[in-house]
């Protein structure tokens, strides 16, 4: 079911964010607390997001969701920005997001005993990222294997 609802969506939604000159961020359909979410994450193409334009989107889904009724029970539809501290879900994000500052956690521990990075994306190939993260009031470089993350996101530096 939960698949087969995205997969039914999708081209929908699609076409409603496309048509409105934004990014679909991500689509999914969810259960939490026991109540059903379709989340739809949108951005600008400069992946900024406002409320205003999330209100405009969200009538436009509901409606067409109204009329091809796909979910026979009671769900919450979600329009929402990716947010600020978004996942970095594959390479092509990292690359996107060089010169970011973002966290990365590692699936284990490395050689310095550290599980977890804070700093500037300085680089991103097909094998490795590097960044440059503060070490108390040293600035240093780490070079971390994509096989070692485990997750990351985009982070706020304060």
């Amino acid at each position: 079911m939960k698949t087969n609802v995205v997969e039914i969506v999708r081209p929908y939604i699609e076409k409603i964010v496309q048509d409105n000159d934004l990014n679909l961020y991500d689509l999914e359909y969810v259960k939490e607390d026991g109540t059903w979410f379709l989340r739809v994450s949108i951005e600008r193409h400069d992946k900024t997001m406002d409320f205003e334009l999330a209100e405009v989107i969200c009538n436009l889904i509901s409606a067409k969701l109204d009329e091809i009724d796909p979910i026979d029970h009671a769900y919450v539809l979600d329009v929402c920005s990716p947010g600020i501290e978004r996942p970095l879900r594959n390479i092509d994000e990292y690359k996107e997001n060089v010169g970011q500052y973002v966290t990365v956690y590692l699936k284990e521990k490395d050689e310095l005993k550290n599980d977890k990075y804070t700093g500037d994306l300085v680089a991103v190939n097909d094998d490795n990222i590097e960044l440059s993260y503060k070490d108390k009031t040293r600035v240093k470089k780490v070079i971390i294997n994509f096989k070692q993350i485990d997750k990351a996101h985009l982070a706020v530096k304060f």
